[in-house]
């Protein structure tokens, strides 16, 4: 009887000892799989985290080109600015000296430039003697040149500040 009790205790003990290792087989194959887990979680981040410094690396340098586009663009603007109001100077003094203050346009052609779009031919009356003084609102030669050259000179500067900001879009990162 004895070796039946024997028996019985040895086969509890092996069982027990099955269910120890099968425990701690189990607790390993557990720390292993989270271990490596946790592994290629990190690896994970770690890709992440280089694809966002790749990123913003990228965006950085893009926005430093478009930043120095911006002020070399700005530079010639406003350099071609500059020689515009030179040469606008120019022209200004040589219309003084080659007109002659006759009456160019009287005021019934005013009234009909001063309603059409983009025009204000509101121009100062002339100077001079009696006879100008009788003729109403007058736009003189000289009226007429200085405006056409300021019209002139606004267009230009409108289609230089136009074409140095399509020279940035176009140059831009596609």
């Amino acid at each position: 009887m004895i070796g039946k009790y024997f028996d019985g205790a040895l086969a509890l003990a092996m069982g027990a000892a099955l269910l120890v290792v099968l425990t701690v087989v189990g607790w390993m194959s557990y720390q292993a799989g989270a271990a490596s887990g946790a592994r290629a979680a990190a690896a994970e981040r770690e890709r992440t985290l280089q694809a966002e410094q790749a990123a913003t690396r990228e965006a950085l340098e893009r926005l430093q080109a478009a930043q120095t586009r911006g002020d070399t663009l700005s530079r010639q603007l406003a350099a071609a600015i500059r020689e515009t109001g030179r040469l606008r100077k120019e022209r200004d003094d040589a219309i003084s000296r080659t007109t002659t203050g006759r009456v160019c346009l009287d005021e019934p052609a005013l009234r009909v430039l001063d309603g059409a779009p983009g025009l204000d031919a509101d121009l100062p009356d002339a100077a001079g003697g009696a006879a100008r003084a009788d003729a109403g609102h007058v736009a003189t030669d000289t009226h007429v040149a200085r405006w056409a050259l300021d019209a002139g000179g606004r267009y230009d500067e409108c289609r230089r500040r136009l074409d140095a900001l399509i020279g940035w879009h176009e140059e831009g990162p596609r």
